[in-house]
This record gives C-alpha cells, sequence and structure tokens, in this order.
C-alpha cells in the first residue's frame, strides 16, 4: 500500500496549487490523513520536519515551590523586574528630558495592552507600539518615539496575544519589519495558498506526536501550530523545532533575559463544564514566562487564587505534591498562542445560524458539533490546583482545566492582569482594536465591561480589583470618546490612570474583520501605520507628546489636582474623562470617517496645517460614503464564511 501513498501525495500536491472546486478534493483528502496516523507519518516523511512540539518527560525539580497563593509575585517575575526597572528609569528620564519636564522621584510601572480581534487588533495594536518605539523614525518625529523602552508589562489577549508573543519571541524588532521579514499574511491561516498538503499534515504529524506522551490533542493544537507558522521566528516552525515554550523566552530572547523588553502577559479565560456562553465572572488565567494561574478562583464565588510553575504545567499535582511523572513542555508558545484565542466557541455559534450545504462546512461542523456535544473541550490542560487546600478553592475537584479565549467574556482588553495591587502600575496603555459597533469600530465595550466586573468582584467578593470609572458604551459614542485618546482615572488616584487607545481611521480604514486570515503585504503595512498614527494622533496634536508624559508619570509623582504643574493640569483638563455619560442610544449608527477626529479640530488642538487633512485625504468624498455606508463586511454568519473561504 505504501507505493500508493506516492503518487497520491504527488497528486495532492498538484490538486493543491489550482483554486476553485478542485480544493475540495484536497480538503477531502486532508480529513482523511488526519484519521490515518501511520499514512501521516509516511506522508510527512516526504516534506521533513521535527516532532519537537511534543512535551517531555523530566526529572522532578528539587525543592520547588509547586503552588503557592495569589498574593505576591513569583520569584522570576520580581528578579525580572529589577531588570527592566534600570532600562525603565532611563528610558523615563530620556522621554521626561524631551519635554523638558522634570525626572519623577519613582519609576512608574506602565503597562501596555493589546485588545482581541484577530489579526486587525495584532496589526493594529503593534503599530500603535511601534508608535512608542524610538527605532521608528515617525514615532519620534511625533514626539512619543521611547516610551516602549518604558513599559514593564506588555499584555495580549485573542489577537493581541498573537502581537505580543510574536513580538517578544521575536527581540522586539520593528514591527513594519516583521511584515517583511517575520510574518506570513499573506497565506491564509487555515486555507494557505501554496503547500497545503505538506503544511496539514505536518500539524497532523507534530499533534499526533503530543498524542503519543499521553496529552489529548485538540483543535487548539492544530490552531496554534498554524498560528506559529504565520508568526513565530523561522526556527521554531514546523520545519525546524517547533519547541519554543513561553518559560523558554528569557534564555531564547536575550533582550527579554536582560531586561530590555517588557515581561509578556497571556490572558485566556475558563469555560465551565457543559457551557458555550461563557459568563463575565469566570476565572481569568494569566500565563507569564515564570507562572501560570489566576488572580481569582471561581465563577459564582470569587476566592483568592493561585499560580504554579508555568515551565512544568501538565505535571499531575495533589494538594501541591507530585502525584505521577513531572513534564515540560506543554507550555509551548503556540499553543499559549492558540488558548488565548480558541475562537471555536463563537465559530461554532455563528456557523449554527446557516444552511449552507458546502461540503467542506458540512464536515466542519458536523465535527464541532460532535466535540461540543461530547463536551472534548477546547483546551483542557492537567488542573496543578487539584486537592490544593487553599480556603474555599472551587477548582479542588477538577482533574482538568478547560480554557477559551478571553474574549467571549466581553472583556477584550487584558487589563485585569495589570489592575491587581501586586503589580502595583501606575498607568496602562490600553489599545482597543475591538469590533463592537456594527461597522467594526471600538464603542468602550470592552473597558466597561471590565470596570463593571471589578465593581462586582470587589463589592461582593473583596478581590481589590483596581479599575478607574468608566463610561457605557453609548456614553463613549455620544461623548466621542472612541475617536480619540482619553484618560481614567485622573481623580482616584487608588488606581492605575488608564490612556483608552481606540482604532480610529486616521490614514486608513482598518476596521476588518475577526476571521480575515490572510493581509497582502500593502493592506497589512497601512493597518499597521493606521494602528500607529491612533496612538501618535499622527503627529497633528503639538501637545500630545507632552500630555501622555504627564498621564504616564501622574502616579510616581503623587499627584493631583490640586498640585499637578501648569502644563499637565491643561493636558488633564483637554484628555481626561470628565465624568458625563450620556447614556442614550446614538442618534445614528457609528462609522467614522478617515482624517483628524472632529473632537480634536473643535477643541482647538490641531495644529492648523492639518486642519484640512480629511479634506485631502485621496479619494475623500468615496471613502466618506464608503465609511459612512459600508463599513466593511459584519461578523455575521454569511459573512465569516465568504472571509475564511467556505462559502462563495
Amino acid at each position: 500500500m505504501l507505493y500508493l501513498l506516492i503518487p497520491l501525495a504527488l497528486s495532492l500536491q498538484v490538486v493543491s496549487a489550482f483554486h476553485g472546486p478542485h480544493d475540495m478534493a484536497v480538503d477531502a483528502a486532508q480529513w482523511w490523513l488526519f484519521d490515518h496516523a501511520h499514512v501521516r507519518h509516511v506522508v510527512r516523511s516526504w516534506f521533513g520536519g521535527d516532532t519537537g512540539y511534543a512535551p517531555e518527560e523530566v526529572d522532578c525539580p528539587q525543592d520547588q515551590e509547586w503552588i503557592w497563593t495569589a498574593d505576591h509575585l513569583s520569584k522570576g517575575e520580581e528578579e525580572f523586574l529589577k531588570k527592566r526597572e534600570t532600562v525603565v528609569k532611563e528610558a523615563v528620564k530620556e522621554m521626561m528630558d524631551k519635554q523638558q519636564m522634570p525626572t519623577p522621584p519613582r519609576t512608574p510601572v506602565i503597562g501596555y495592552a493589546i485588545s482581541g480581534g484577530g489579526y486587525r487588533a495584532m496589526v493594529t495594536g503593534l503599530g500603535g507600539l511601534m508608535g512608542l518605539m524610538k527605532e521608528s523614525d515617525e514615532a519620534v518625529n511625533a514626539g512619543t518615539g521611547g516610551w516602549a523602552d518604558a513599559i514593564t508589562y506588555m499584555a495580549g489577549l485573542s489577537g493581541g496575544s498573537w502581537g505580543t508573543s510574536s513580538w517578544i519571541s521575536n527581540g522586539g524588532m520593528l514591527p513594519l519589519d516583521m511584515i517583511d521579514k517575520v510574518w506570513n499574511l499573506e497565506s491564509n491561516l487555515i486555507l494557505p495558498d501554496d503547500g497545503k498538503l505538506s503544511f496539514y499534515t505536518s500539524l497532523a504529524d507534530q499533534v499526533n506526536g503530543k498524542r503519543e506522551t499521553g496529552f489529548p490533542a485538540q483543535l487548539t493544537d492544530y490552531w496554534g501550530l498554524a498560528l506559529g507558522e504565520h508568526l513565530l521566528p523561522e526556527k521554531y516552525r514546523m520545519d525546524d523545532h517547533p519547541n519554543l515554550t513561553i518559560s523558554s523566552l528569557p534564555q531564547a530572547v536575550d533582550k527579554l533575559g536582560k531586561g530590555e523588553l517588557p515581561m509578556p502577559i497571556i490572558i485566556a479565560s475558563q469555560r465551565e463544564e457543559g457551557e458555550y456562553v461563557i459568563a463575565e465572572n469566570v476565572t481569568v488565567w494569566e500565563f507569564t514566562p515564570y507562572s501560570f494561574g489566576s488572580w481569582a478562583f471561581g465563577s459564582k464565588k470569587k476566592v483568592p487564587g493561585g499560580f504554579t510553575p508555568v515551565r512544568n504545567l501538565g505535571t499531575k499535582l495533589d494538594n501541591a505534591k507530585i502525584k505521577d511523572k513531572c513534564w515540560e513542555g506543554l507550555d509551548r508558545l503556540s499553543f499559549v498562542m492558540g488558548t488565548s484565542a480558541t475562537l471555536f466557541n463563537g465559530l461554532l455559534l455563528e456557523l449554527n445560524n446557516t444552511n449552507s450545504s458546502n461540503l467542506i462546512l458540512t464536515t466542519l461542523k458536523g465535527v464541532l458539533h460532535e466535540i461540543g456535544e461530547e463536551n472534548f473541550d477546547v483546551v483542557r490542560i492537567p488542573n496543578p490546583f487539584k486537592g490544593w487546600d487553599a480556603e474555599e478553592n472551587p477548582l479542588k475537584d477538577f482533574p482538568l482545566l478547560t480554557l477559551v479565549d478571553a474574549g467571549e467574556t466581553h472583556q477584550n482588553l487584558p487589563l485585569e492582569p495589570l489592575l491587581v495591587p501586586e503589580r502595583n502600575l501606575d498607568a496602562i496603555i490600553a489599545f482597543d482594536s475591538s469590533k463592537n459597533t456594527e461597522t467594526r469600530w471600538p464603542d468602550g465595550t470592552s473597558i466597561h465591561t471590565t470596570f463593571n466586573r471589578a465593581i462586582v468582584l470587589d463589592e461582593r467578593d473583596d478581590t481589590r480589583i483596581k479599575m478607574p470609572q468608566v463610561p457605557s458604551p453609548n456614553g463613549f459614542i455620544n461623548g466621542r470618546l472612541n475617536t480619540r485618546p482619553t484618560f481614567f482615572g485622573c481623580e482616584d488616584t487608588t488606581t492605575p490612570l488608564i490612556v483608552h487607545i481606540p482604532q480610529y481611521p486616521w490614514t486608513y480604514y482598518s476596521n476588518k474583520s475577526t476571521f480575515q486570515l490572510d493581509y497582502d503585504r500593502e493592506e497589512a503595512t497601512q493597518t499597521m501605520l493606521n494602528g500607529m498614527r491612533s496612538l501618535t494622533l499622527n503627529g497633528t496634536v503639538p501637545t500630545w507628546p507632552k500630555c501622555l508624559a504627564c498621564a504616564l508619570t501622574d502616579r510616581s509623582f503623587s499627584y493631583t489636582s490640586k498640585n499637578r504643574t501648569e502644563d499637565c493640569k491643561k493636558c488633564f483638563d483637554n484628555f481626561c474623562w470628565d465624568g458625563k455619560n450620556d447614556d442614550s442610544t446614538p442618534s445614528e449608527e457609528y462609522s467614522p470617517v478617515m482624517g483628524v477626529p472632529d473632537w480634536l479640530e473643535e477643541k482647538g488642538l490641531v495644529d492648523d496645517k492639518f486642519k484640512d487633512a480629511k479634506e485631502g485625504t485621496n479619494n475623500w468624498k468615496d471613502e466618506k460614503a464608503s465609511g459612512l455606508k459600508d463599513g466593511g463586511l459584519k461578523d455575521t454568519a454569511k459573512d465569516i464564511l465568504k472571509i475564511i473561504g467556505l462559502d462563495s
């Protein structure tokens, strides 16, 4: 039989080079290959590769603390902070000197959070980060380039986790260079244009290697490996060694190990047994290079959580004691990226809304329904907190934890791990690329959901999340807070000050679908540049660099409204939320027009030479009509199928 596989493999490779109905034969063959491991192994051998994705059994560490309560940082994080503080202190001084402002008496702790939203969030969120990088000439000219070196924590959720993981693993490379030198965005994430057979057989073989170790093979393994193949450094892809873990990042990335990059935090949520809809108050989990855990356990009632070394995730514990073998490698970075962005629950709900007879779609629906009906959960990992006798541990009886995309809680910004008092953040830059409106622009829903959750947690469970007050989504739109940066927490000095940066069409309509899984180079470049200009305000507001400096250092000066400098008072008068919340239904659908936001012009903040920038944009009239009328494809079931290539 083996000799028959050679012409089969070659013929399928030829067929896969064509488009249209021929793809159906290739896809059918791929599904068949998934069910025949011995055949996959032979086919895999024709294309080379490595089986380094699977976890490895290791000697159990001696004298390791396996579980600790969520009332202090891990030793690894504390050691990292000492290194990072030196870099941050120097960067803050340099940026304050540029604005002719004094250096704060205490080095501020600053976080950068990238929202979920697929490739859209990844590209625009890293564009925003590029607006803070001294390596970007445009950012430096805008007066904001250099603040990236002052960021201590970088948190990502769903698509934002892809951006965080990709940027850190590639050594903090200028994001525009990543488009050209690292990313493979032009090849569809699920239906690659070339090498389809080798791509899927490689995925299957890597996942089968994990299965053979005794760990369950899950859809997220395939999804995460596909992400890694498009976003991680070349040496960590399937043709080489797909074995990069989040715990090995400080060793694998020299700049991170030296504290020259911020510490990454990747977010996921817990799905309750037998549920598809994710409750807003579920447990939020975090992966860092040093730990895995949560600051608060439980859904119906919150109790203080716990953490475990992320390197040994997968080791079975009972009441913080080893019950079997010790493992490393379950924390593959690709798997962590996939876990934070498991869109499968949402896709399943959307797919249920269509009656399409497409063969591939019908097969996918059958598989997804089977997974859901049998409760073969999206991501299952051994529960390290099983049997842990902490007070009221609601997880102690679960052998497995079930993790899903944290965006399914509507907390689409990864703020919660940055709001815990143990990390003591002073300021958070929250880059929001959420698709809240019908035309896929943010409306503050994400940050408002976190605010509501923090209120409940504080009043009912006393879990101490420090979140400033924010308006409702209607209040965001009516106050035009989703058209420009807004500072939250200006008068509540007990919380971090949040600088909310919504993506806005400064120079490009970057409101792409969450389910758009390929970008050509020009599209990716323009989307990223628009993300950068959402943060830099495209250099149109002369006072913005100083105002950003005021916001990021306010807490470390122990300022209040009574003792801020005159310049910072003016900045806060302009950019702080005024506390008004018009919760009435907006009179029309929100669909912004490309160019300088009207609010900035009305406040007199825009340099005169830029005031006509909106009308001066190429094809302005056409863009205006398109922006107001269409706003791109909606993320409905029908359009999702078109976007991912499963419907015509």
